[in-house]
């Protein structure tokens, strides 16, 4: 408790030294309103400028808060929830509508994009903040510019463009708990008509968790990424991209401990493995016609594949080790055709396909009980399985002007897709000739299945709002809009046969309004949005007891409404002072959640009024940036930031003592020197200063029952040094 006191008092001490400059302010270049450029409405345009709720990050700021990686923005963007494992079972959304792909036969709910590029995996979510330009946090569905799988909103990342610039940086830094890391950036052109550019950065840090069983640390983890990007302009209207990334993360952090274990202690009989790796490549064409509408063409393919070991037993004996492992690709094609700005309106329409085919999404995984569990029933179950998306559609999507302040908004989207899933069941016993076939899964009503079925599906996705612009700096908007989730199958163990193996697809209604601002001479910036989200058929994972066998599948759960209030402001009181606050209230529950767990256990109750998994009532971020100049030598920049997170839960039932997840709080502190000269950069940092104790995840082990808790990260400091040249 000391040193957490202690912490939060350096913390506290670091942030009230922002509020007085002891140097002439006269001597700074001064600090200004960083403005992002974001592609949410298929063209680049001023993200004060779009009818949408959407927050986005610039270079500049991403640096500022040290991120990463997507789900560093958590923090900052509070109405991006992060649950779940980082890795193979991340679970990120929007708005409190937080899922994964568990199993190759779900998808899920929120989208990510790199350049226009769909990422159909969840495992290929957390995407490294390597390169880039922006990301835009796209709030609410997405569906009729980014198609179907985005009911809870959408993720652009913005790589930088390569130019006839030169320009390069390499970074380098260390701290505790073994950590280091290196990165480099550079840009620049070949010939007249043909620029370059590739970013690479790789990091390392050693295990903190303590392992009871051996008394040793374990937990390393190694995250490696890389971009590239080569830009020809053969003339003047016509512009070539060819870009490819790769990133692999491998981690031996534990994926939850004993709720009752202390923290960052653990019991496991086998070393576990967490491995993410995905790579792409894209060409985009851009082609600017005479009459000032660009065509373009996106041609993407994209692989991931992940794979998790894990000790489920929480003991010495390892007595049930479970494998979960999945390998996608993907090709998809857009084709698009934007007008120019100019005149009463302008719109933008595009075809789009995208298929997983001939590889598929495909799995190996298996679960292994060991004598010391089920004694001469031990052995193997394998859930060999495979599925395929074909998606096909088209989209239109403009804006008409009554008068200079006054505009409508509309557009629609046509899906059609068709799913085909191929699942096997396969128990291997490690002794036939004394258990005979079936087991181990027979112990737990896990028989030998095969099933194989085929799906199509249509969906509209339409949008329509009004925009009214008083003045150049202030927009008013509201809309309306909906959109759709694909069902699917439940791909993972079956306890109960074949029966609700398949889930239906999810649609919403979504309402928004929303005020961007920018006041006081470019000072003050103040956006914020109100939305109700009201979803049907929602799909949900829960935990049901069926015959005395826990099982976790997806099942539709009736209705919910996610629906709230968000808020994004910055002030520049002076030259060097900036400050931020951003703030999400929640209010997402189930309206009808029968639970399909009650046929099978008197004691269930229906969820009806239980909160959305991962969906706090409050997010708070707020943060404030003070540049000192040091006369000649160059200027000194402190940063101090600060998050809150209200309590949740980690499962549509809602137990506090089991599924809870309580309220926690954090403090970063950043101070970086930059010369006069700015050919380097030094920067100090710690992040989760007072050490809080915090856990992201809670949620009950399905077979020994008890409950299990994934831990935040604990403090940790370093420092990186940047050269530029």
């Amino acid at each position: 408790m000391q040193k957490k006191q202690i912490s939060i008092q350096v913390g506290l001490a670091l942030a009230g030294t922002l509020a007085f400059p002891i140097m002439a302010q006269e001597q700074l270049q001064g600090l200004v309103l960083e403005e992002v450029m974001v592609t949410a409405q298929k063209r680049s345009e001023s993200s004060q400028d779009v009818p949408i709720s959407v927050q986005a990050f610039g270079a500049q700021t991403l640096e500022q808060l040290g991120a990463t990686e997507v789900m560093d923005l958590s923090r900052s963007a509070p109405s991006l929830s992060v649950g779940g494992v980082p890795g193979n079972i991340q679970q990120m959304g929007i708005r409190g509508v937080v899922d994964y792909s568990r199993n190759v036969g779900i998808n899920a709910r929120m989208g990510v994009y790199i350049d226009g590029v769909y990422q159909g995996r969840s495992a290929s979510a957390n995407q490294p903040l390597l390169g880039l330009e922006s990301v835009e946090v796209l709030r609410g569905p997405q569906g009729t510019l980014f198609g179907k799988n985005t009911v809870s909103g959408a993720i652009n990342l913005n790589t930088r463009k390569a130019s006839d610039e030169f320009t390069g940086e390499v970074t380098a830094g260390g701290g505790n708990e073994g950590y280091w890391t290196g990165s480099g950036y550079v840009n620049g052109p070949f010939t007249d008509q043909l620029f370059g550019s590739i970013s690479a950065s790789k990091q390392h840090r050693d295990g903190y968790y303590r392992n009871t069983v051996t008394d040793k640390d374990f937990g390393d983890w190694d995250q490696q990424g890389t971009r590239g990007q080569l830009r020809w302009l053969p003339s003047d209207p016509l512009e070539i991209i060819l870009a490819g990334d790769y990133a692999k993360t491998d981690s031996d952090l534990p994926i939850s401990t004993r709720a009752t274990d202390k923290p960052f202690e653990a019991t496991k009989g086998i070393r576990e493995n967490n491995t993410v790796e995905f790579w792409g490549t894209s060409a985009t064409v851009n082609y600017m016609m005479a009459n000032d509408y660009e065509f373009t063409s996106i041609s993407a393919y994209r692989h991931t594949k992940s794979e998790l070991l894990s000790d489920e037993s929480f003991s010495a004996a390892a007595s049930m080790i479970s494998f979960v492992d999945e390998k996608s690709s993907q090709i998809s094609q857009e084709l698009r055709l934007v007008s120019p700005l100019e005149g009463d309106y302008d719109w933008v329409a595009g075809l789009y396909f995208f298929d997983t085919s001939p590889d598929d999404v495909s799995t190996d995984r298996n679960i292994t009980f060991a004598p010391s569990f089920l004694g001469a029933a031990s052995g193997n179950i394998a859930i060999p399985s495979t599925a395929s998306t074909t998606s096909y559609s088209a989209y239109i999507h403009g804006n008409y002007r009554f008068a200079n302040s006054l505009e409508l908004t509309a557009g629609i989207r046509g899906t059609l897709e068709d799913q085909e899933f191929d699942f096997t069941q396969i128990n291997t016993p490690d002794n036939p000739d004394i258990v005979g076939p079936g087991y181990p899964g027979l112990a737990f009503e896990a028989g030998d299945l095969s099933y194989k079925a085929k799906n199509s599906d249509t969906a509209v996705s339409p949008t329509v709002g009004i925009n009214y612009t008083p003045t150049d700096d202030v927009l008013l908007y509201a809309k309306y809009a909906r959109g759709n989730q694909s069902g699917g199958w439940n791909g993972d163990y079956r306890t109960t046969g074949l029966d609700r193996i398949q889930f239906d697809p999810e649609s919403v209604d979504a309402y928004e309004a929303g005020l961007k601002s920018t006041m006081f001479d470019g000072q003050l910036r103040f956006n914020t949005d109100v939305f109700v989200q009201e979803y049907d058929d929602f799909q949900v994972f829960q935990l049901l007891n069926v015959n005395g066998q826990p099982i976790q599948e997806l099942t539709n759960a009736g209705q919910a409404t996610s629906q709230g209030v968000e808020m994004e402001t910055i002030w520049l009181p002076t030259d060097a002072l900036q400050l931020t606050f951003n703030g999400t209230y929640l209010d997402a529950t189930y309206d009808k959640f029968p639970n399909p767990g009650i046929e099978f256990d008197p004691n269930a109750k229906a969820y009806d009024g239980n909160d959305l998994a991962y969906a706090p009532e409050w997010k708070l971020f707020a943060a404030a940036e003070f540049v000192q100049p040091l006369s000649s030598l160059g200027d000194l920049t402190f940063h101090v930031d600060y998050s809150y997170q209200a309590h949740s839960f980690g499962n549509a039932a809602n137990r506090k003592e089991i599924e809870g997840i309580p309220s926690f709080e954090l403090w970063n502190a950043r101070i970086t020197f930059r010369p006069t000269s700015e050919q380097w950069q030094a920067q100090l940092y710690v992040d989760n200063i007072a050490d809080e104790e915090y856990i992201v995840n809670h949620y009950e082990n399905t077979i020994f029952r008890f409950d299990r808790v994934y831990w935040g990260a604990p403090r940790f400091y370093g420092a990186n040094f940047t050269y530029y040249f």
